[in-house]
């Protein structure tokens, strides 16, 4: 299949298609409808109808275009930067511009063949939008807070007052919101009763969650989703003499590991099985650090099991029938 590089920016994008025959064109497009029409009549002038396109998950830039791709029957894969980063690397690439990065990509797509990706949901694209609008929200509650304590001018701390209360309003509204979303949607409410049955997960970390991670129970096993979150572990040996501490190797999603966090300290501190795991780390003598990250990537086995089996949690599945149960 012909490959189709691509490098999103803002404004615009530019693409490096690489055909069968072992041909390479380039072009850069506007990053709007307008662009993307273009960028069609473009594949359909170099004579292609069906492309395997990838590009990067860089920022809010790219799922417009893929999303597009998508809908025209193009074969469309978004893939970490840090794989195109490791395989520019390896190439021994020193110069980086857009044409050559759009290069690269199409290069990576075509040796590779990553897997393709599935676009969410309209319901959970919905989900998402507004579980991030909260979080910007209480973000900026926060720093208005912090402006009201310090504030001293009367007229200054009334505006201020003003603007958190909107805030509180709003975040209410939002929360509102989501709540009417999810029941709404049969699918989302019954992933969301059955993730709510796993020790340290409450309706916040639910949505977070689903919003973030709407593909989870779609993954080839629970230990491809942790990887795809970050929460797998990272060794560096070298040798017999270098052996330093294994960390979470933090290449995913940052924002499902935000929202695990808390939900671990929870479960180590309620639940027995998770006190029980916890404590058998600490007893081979793993850092705090490296037990919550255990406890985290374990948290996200459960979950890809509960939202894959449709079943809801059970602790003695955890650590096995001896577990004492919850």
């Amino acid at each position: 299949m012909d490959a189709l590089g691509i490098d999103l920016a803002k404004l615009t994008f530019v693409v490096t298609l690489l055909t069968r025959a072992g041909a390479s064109s380039y072009q850069q497009f506007p990053n709007t409808p307008a662009g993307f029409e273009q960028l069609q009549r473009w594949l359909f002038s170099q004579g292609v109808t069906h492309v395997h396109a990838c590009m990067e998950a860089t920022n809010v830039y790219w799922e417009a275009l893929a999303q597009f791709l998508h809908d025209q029957g193009h074969t469309v894969s978004v893939v970490n930067p840090a794989r195109i980063k490791g395989f520019a690397q390896s190439q021994m690439q020193r110069n980086k511009t857009d044409k050559q990065d759009s290069a690269t990509i199409a290069t990576f797509c075509a040796q590779t063949t990553p897997a393709p990706w599935t676009p969410p949901t309209d319901a959970q694209r919905k989900l998402r939008a507004l579980v991030r609008h909260r979080e910007a929200l209480i973000k900026t509650r926060i720093q208005q807070q912090n402006r009201r304590s310090d504030a001293t001018d009367a007229d200054v701390c009334a505006s201020l007052q003003l603007l958190l209360d909107t805030l509180t309003a709003e975040i209410t509204k939002v929360e509102q919101q989501i709540k009417a979303h999810l029941a709404q949607h049969p699918a989302l409410r019954a992933n969301a009763q059955l993730l709510q049955t796993i020790v340290g997960f409450g309706l916040v970390t639910v949505q977070k969650l689903l919003a973030e991670f709407p593909d989870l129970e779609h993954y080839e096993s629970a230990n491809a989703a942790a990887a795809d979150a970050g929460l797998t572990p990272a060794h560096y040996e070298s040798g017999t003499s270098v052996r330093r501490r294994p960390r979470l190797s933090k290449v995913g999603k940052a924002a499902v590991r935000a929202a695990l966090y808390w939900p671990a300290i929870t479960a180590m501190t309620h639940c027995p099985v998770m006190k029980q795991f916890a404590a058998r780390l600490a007893g081979r003598g793993k850092a705090k650090g490296v037990i919550i990250g255990a406890v985290m990537r374990k948290l996200l086995h459960i979950a890809y099991g509960v939202l894959k089996h449709k079943t809801p949690y059970d602790p003695t599945k955890v650590l096995g029938p001896a577990a004492p149960s919850t």
